[in-house]
């Protein structure tokens, strides 16, 4: 399946591959594009329950993966990453500091700001002999 992307150049919505970057088609509006994306089974980015297409911090946008989770347009897979369950953007995996300034491993999302599924303080981690 051929991934898009749908962009706005000057006043008018363009259909764009993600690969290749060339304009497929021209629109009038984005659900005009969405519409015809589907239609011809192309494949759209990953969209936030807001409707924007959801991008990385670097503005590579990210797709369903067919395999795992989320991939880039060529298919190289988005690791450490979850769907930020608050605006549907993607949290990605990243230390941060905690209210007692202890390092923890969380995701966080970039959009939102939201923090999910944190390693557990270590205060709360087994010691292992």
């Amino acid at each position: 399946m051929k991934r898009v992307y749908i962009r706005e150049k000057e006043g008018k919505i363009e259909l764009v591959d993600a690969l290749s970057h060339d304009v497929i088609s021209t629109f009038d509006s984005v659900s005009e594009a969405v519409g015809y994306a589907v239609k011809n089974h192309y494949q759209l980015p990953v969209q936030a329950f807001n409707g924007e297409f959801v991008t990385d911090k670097e503005g590579n946008y990210i797709y369903p993966g067919e395999k795992h989770d989320f991939e880039y347009a060529d298919g190289t897979l988005l690791e450490d990453a979850r769907l930020c369950p608050k605006c549907g953007w993607v949290a990605f995996w990243e230390e941060i500091c905690d209210e007692d300034k202890n390092p923890r491993e969380c995701y966080v999302c970039p959009k939102c700001g939201y923090v999910i599924e944190c390693t557990p303080p270590p205060e709360e981690t087994p010691a292992v002999d």
